[in-house]
């Protein structure tokens, strides 16, 4: 019978790309750390990363990630020896090798054989991790047994291994014999040693907890590596503890001093064999000529004394059970507006009130399940690194890369989406913003540019910023390509703001030639497209001479929002509750007159364009002016008012996208279901601001 491993192995996949790229940003980081103790860490993490990714590859016989996993974790373990410094070549070695093990891990997973190109690449690899290899004088495998001399030393002339498995080894399909059966035909001389968890109780015993550890001591020529690769399989369901011989007495406390039984364990070894007399007699001068009683597993730190149960604090779900949460918890927004309603139909006061508590419980469900799909858009900056560093590396430029707000969250969505337009943006700004070194110094600049990726919260929106230090956008060369393509007409006037939005117009390019980088106008009209699909917004700040700052404004969320609504022509509409800054009757602040001749009003010595959303409609009816109401909003930085019919005030909307026939609508960006069960249309701000300033400006003009 054939066993399916299909999902172990989508399993793998997922993991794996999570452990290259920390490997990505761990190099990344080695490449600019000056402290030695952070970059050791890095070194470790990095090999953790390489090791766990080749024991996982072995499981699945993927014979090519093992091979280039293996050379690879052999030359970290001597960075990790500390005889080889990983300087700019060996990172970029090792990051040649995160690219590679990512492609022959995906065509392993599909039953995919690499293609010649990428075997050719996998020999290249292997044979620079060779070089270093074959240049390393001192022999590896005596870093283990030549230990500190100190008198801290045991006497043993064996190596011995603490193995400790936990209580759920045995649920979790993994017996801890089998390892010892293999270590066996591996090493001579076993003798094997297990006592009991000194907190087992016989009366509470369970056949599906493991209750034993074990003891073995055995002769051998292997490395310390090499005798733990035997346990690489079942090491994250265990506590593994080498000592070679003449080890430090340490690594052997404090694998005993877990236990609160320690005088059990002390007679276990002193009835194990005749070896451990010495440890013994060790470990009891060590244990009398100190007052305190041993330390119980409370009192070591974790290094000391890892959990025998390892508890995770994360939970991977599916993108897709998360979806489903979301649109099952928006049916429920609705049912509950439907109720909700019907309870004050009846005029119950005892109802009332228990749909009022059923609703805020509701809003916290609602708030609770958002959360969940909500992620810290750091990850997403941290890919740049890499990008930053070849694009850097290919033009010949030098550029430092800062990230501001890594810790701010936004939807899965959006993460996934934006992810693409901010790689035009920052192949852009090094390609076209940020000049070469020699340029640089010239115009008194430092040689290093800066870009900088920035995210923060504003207006219950999120903002993206890429900035750079550059040499700005040319607003003159800009404008003349513009009237060369017939974008805009040689007498037009544009201000500042609108032409630097011309970039991201379809095919527009200043560049003088076509790079690998950039160059077809190919990119920024896609990063317009990306945005405006999520219901965004893209600003461009420039200055020639002193660099340019992009900017990217998206929704917090694009399934469940705090709704501000308002009628027109006895129709229902919704706008997001964050763009809402206040509500005034329309005849307090215009006149009769202002109303039917202009597009503005002087509201607190501010210029504010005003639109009538009848009008915008289509609408020919007329209305009472004084039952109108000014809704004024705001976006980004841009504000304007909505001359409305009524107001009807807050309300929880459930965002539902339109069909296909209405993708064109302008101002239009979804509907919602009201309680009442008729359909509610949800406007989108930024488009109607757009529409108040351009009607302000053409009647300015005629004036």
């Amino acid at each position: 019978m054939s066993i399916d491993l299909s999902s172990a192995i989508a399993t793998f996949v997922t993991e794996s790309k999570e452990l290259l790229q920390e490997m990505e940003n761990g190099l990344l980081d080695l490449e600019s750390e000056t402290s030695e103790e952070h970059a050791n860490e890095i070194i470790n993490a990095l090999f953790r990363a390489i090791h766990t990714i080749k024991g996982s590859a072995g499981i699945f016989d993927f014979e090519h990630v093992v091979t280039l996993t293996h050379i690879a974790e052999t030359l970290l373990e001597d960075a990790r020896n500390g005889n080889l410094q990983l300087g700019k070549e060996l990172i970029s070695l090792y990051l040649e090798t995160r690219d590679a093990t990512e492609s022959l891990i995906v065509l392993a997973a599909s039953e995919t054989e690499p293609d010649q190109a990428l075997l050719s690449k996998v020999d290249n690899l292997v044979a620079s991790f060779s070089k270093y290899i074959d240049a390393d004088t001192e022999p590896s495998s005596n870093q283990s047994t030549n230990v500190s001399t100190s008198d801290n030393t045991l006497d043993n002339e064996r190596w011995i291994v603490f193995f400790v498995p936990n209580e759920n080894v045995l649920r979790n399909g993994l017996d801890p014999y089998s390892f010892i059966h293999y270590l066996d035909s591996e090493t001579s001389n076993l003798t094997v040693n297990t006592w009991f968890d000194g907190m087992f109780e016989p009366q509470n015993f369970d056949p599906e907890s493991n209750y034993l550890s074990f003891v073995l001591s055995f002769d051998c020529d292997k490395s310390e590596s090499e005798i733990l690769d035997v346990f690489e399989f079942i090491q994250s369901e265990a506590y593994i503890a080498v000592l070679p011989p003449k080890g430090s007495i340490e690594v052997l406390k404090h694998s005993i001093q877990r236990y609160q039984d320690f005088d059990f364990i002390i007679d276990a070894l002193r009835k194990a064999d005749d070896s451990f007399l010495d440890i013994v007699k060790l470990l009891n001068n060590e244990a009398t000529g100190s007052e305190q009683k041993p330390a119980s597993p409370t009192d070591l730190s974790p290094a000391q004394a890892p959990s025998k149960i390892h508890k995770s604090k994360t939970l991977r779900v599916e993108a897709l059970k998360l979806d489903r949460l979301i649109d099952q918890v928006g049916e429920m927004v609705i049912t509950g507006a439907r109720t909700n309603l019907l309870a004050h139909e009846t005029g119950n006061e005892t109802l009332i009130e228990a749909m009022a508590l059923l609703e805020r419980l509701v809003e916290n469900i609602r708030d609770s399940s958002l959360k969940l799909r909500m992620v810290q858009i750091g990850e997403t900056f941290n890919k740049f690194k890499r990008v930053v560093r070849d694009i850097a590396d290919e033009l010949g430029k030098q550029v430092d890369l800062t990230i501001i707000g890594a810790e701010t969250e936004l939807d899965k969505t959006f993460v996934e989406k934006v992810s693409d337009p901010l790689m035009h943006i920052v192949r852009n700004a090094i390609d076209h913003g940020i000049e070469d070194p020699e340029t640089r110094l010239a115009q008194g600049k430092p040689e290093q540019g800066q870009l900088t990726l920035k995210a923060y919260h504003d207006s219950g929106s999120i903002v993206i910023e890429v900035s750079d230090d550059g040499k700005g956008l040319d607003q003159e060369r800009i404008l003349q390509r513009a009237i060369d393509r017939g974008l805009v007409s040689a007498n037009q006037t544009l201000q500042e703001k609108d032409i630097n939005l011309l970039i991201f117009e379809p095919g527009f390019s200043t560049a003088e030639s076509i790079t690998n980088i950039s160059g077809r106008g190919v990119g920024m009209d896609v990063v317009k497209r990306n945005i405006d699909s999520l219901r965004g917004s893209v600003e461009v700040e420039s200055i020639q001479g002193q660099g340019s700052t992009i900017l990217i404004r998206l929704p917090l969320t694009l399934s469940i929002i705090d709704g501000f609504m308002f009628e027109v022509h006895k129709e229902n509409y919704v706008i997001p509750l964050d763009t809402v800054v206040e509500c005034l009757e329309l005849h307090e602040v215009v006149s009769e007159q202002d109303i039917q001749d202009k597009s503005y009003i002087n509201l607190r010595t501010e210029v504010l364009p005003f639109i009538r959303l009848r009008t915008l409609f289509g609408i020919e009816e007329q209305i009472d002016h004084t039952r109108e109401s000014l809704v004024i909003v705001q976006f980004g930085t841009l504000r304007a008012g909505l001359v409305v019919d009524s107001l009807k005030g807050e309300f929880q909307t459930v965002v539902k996208p339109l069909g296909r026939l209405f993708e064109g609508l302008k101002c239009i960006s979804g509907a919602t279901i009201l309680g009442s069960g008729n359909v509610a249309i949800i406007l989108d701000v930024s488009a109607l601001i757009k529409s108040a300033i351009s009607v302000y400006e053409a009647l300015e003009k005629k004036l």
